[in-house]
């Protein structure tokens, strides 16, 4: 039976007071939940950060007080519909210690 419907995956944070330059932090070591067709990073910290999907490259910035969204199907081949982000896929923040506030994950699989 074709999966119809859509359902948010457990919404992740790191703080950002315990974030460094020059380490990537991991949202979840055990990764998304489920393979992901859309995500959103919202930085309601006080720090700018970079995020990495694989802990070596930067891949995103984000401004303090903003947030991005990514719809992968956006980049799948014409018509099909099928782009991903991999289920167990690691995603990592990494910047200047805050003063305050959190980075989040959130994202949406066709459940």
């Amino acid at each position: 039976m074709a999966k119809d419907y859509v359902k948010a995956i457990t919404m992740q944070n790191v703080d950002s007071t315990g974030i460094a330059i020059d380490t990537w932090t991991a949202f979840d070591t055990g990764g998304i939940e489920e393979a992901c067709f859309f995500i959103r990073i919202t930085n309601d910290s006080d720090t700018n950060v970079f995020i990495s999907y694989d802990g070596i490259n930067d891949h995103e910035y984000v401004q303090d007080g903003n947030r991005i969204d990514i719809n992968i199907q956006t980049n799948s081949s014409p018509g099909n519909y099928v782009a991903k982000l991999r289920k167990g896929t690691v995603v990592y923040v990494r910047g200047t210690a805050g003063q305050s506030g959190l980075i989040y994950l959130s994202g949406y699989y066709n459940g």
